[in-house]
């Protein structure tokens, strides 16, 4: 059995912590998680199991209290903000903390800004029943608070980033309704184009109204699975951030990571989601996001190719995968980078630091101390102040 100390010192959020808070010490198999298997099925249950009790350790978690928004007239059209640590300097060289936007993942069918994990509501479907893993674990704080592991994710991710002197912004946004027999209610269902409208307005709503806290004519998005396709959709199609002069002015980079760009090959869940959120499977191939990258600057849009820039006009893009992302991931992403290089398109294709990291365990493991685990955000967040 190998240990790992979670110390305050190596951690950038918890810089500005008192310093009588006492290390803790967590007994865990390290990587265990990350041989599972690539799928989510397999890997789901151990990625929660291994993170978790790290991530209770974690006091900038904890003690978090993002502020809540409300960024549309829908229910689900809600948004977190994190703000950085008293006495945090603003990222590079900006006089107030750049913003950046992160969309969560979770195959059009789950996931929350703040999800409540013991909820049977939880909003992820391939979510393990966490009582019964954590049970034989050794942790006080999960001993002392069942509860305490309910908002840790994405919590994790707005206190680290903001940690780095960023204003931290998480929107929901609609989901694909799975249910075998209902009624499709666009209020609270998704449906193409839906995942690009509430990325557009979350962003607008940002940018409108922090201006008081954050640099908003300076704006990083990053999109992990079917969060980074809303973000894609959002970036690609005409009607949306294009159209915006103020987005498309603000908006510098954007990142994706794992994302599905396009459903050649997929397992038969997925298949369902996307076919309802597409609005049948036939219409996958030509509005998933490796179809509107390649259809950018056709004709048959109103737009002269030579005047679409095709891509060179769009911010510049990080496109990532993990080593261990399954297999849904990895190949579209290939496909869909040709695609975005042909049209003009700028950035860099490149696999996160970390080679035993899966789809999951790069969101889910922010926040666990291990600066291996957590090294491809800050990669990031290097990124996309570089040529600033």
């Amino acid at each position: 059995m190998a240990f790992t100390q979670f110390t305050m010192g190596k951690h950038p959020s918890d810089r500005l912590m008192p310093s009588d808070v006492k290390f803790m010490t967590y007994e865990y198999e390290p990587y265990k998680c990350f041989n599972a298997g690539t799928e989510l099925p397999e890997i789901s249950a151990p990625t929660f199991a291994h993170f978790i009790p790290l991530l209770l350790c974690n006091p900038s978690i904890k003690a978090s209290t993002p502020r809540t928004r409300q960024y549309g007239p829908l229910p689900s059209q809600q948004l977190d903000i994190y703000t950085p640590p008293p006495g945090t300097p603003p990222a590079g060289k900006h006089a107030k903390p750049p913003l950046f936007i992160f969309y969560y993942g979770g195959g059009y069918m789950s996931g929350r800004k703040q999800m409540s994990l013991l909820s049977s509501e939880a909003g992820n479907v391939y979510l393990p029943d966490i009582a019964s893993l954590l049970a034989s674990k050794e942790s006080p704080e999960l001993k002392s608070d069942p509860k305490a592991i309910d908002k840790l994710y994405h919590q994790n991710i707005g206190t680290f980033i903001a940690s780095h002197g960023f204003v931290v912004v998480i929107p929901d946004y609609r989901l694909v309704n799975m249910k075998t027999d209902y009624t499709f209610n666009p209020e609270t269902n998704a449906r193409f184009p839906s995942g690009g409208e509430d990325v557009t307005l979350s962003m607008k709503w940002a940018v409108q109204n922090l201006s008081d806290i954050a640099d908003t004519k300076t704006v990083f998005a990053l999109g992990h699975s079917a969060g980074a396709n809303h973000l894609a959709t959002a970036i690609l199609r005409q009607e949306f951030i294009q159209s915006d002069p103020e987005l498309r002015r603000g908006l510098k980079k954007w990142a994706s990571l794992s994302a599905t760009f396009d459903y050649i090959h997929s397992r038969e869940q997925r298949k369902i989601a996307w076919s309802r959120y597409f609005g049948g499977f036939e219409k996958i191939g030509e509005r998933c996001p490796a179809a509107l990258v390649t259809a950018l600057g056709d004709k048959d849009r109103g737009r002269l190719k030579e005047e679409a820039g095709p891509a060179r006009e769009l911010p510049e893009l990080l496109c990532l995968h993990a080593r261990r992302d399954h297999f849904g991931a990895v190949d579209p992403q290939k496909r869909f980078w040709d695609a975005w290089v042909e049209k003009g398109g700028r950035g860099v294709m490149k696999e996160v630091v970390g080679k035993e990291h899966n789809h999951m365990s790069t969101i889910y493991g922010v926040g666990c101390g291990d600066e291996e685990v957590e090294q491809w955000l800050i990669d990031v967040l290097g990124w996309c102040l570089e040529g600033e």
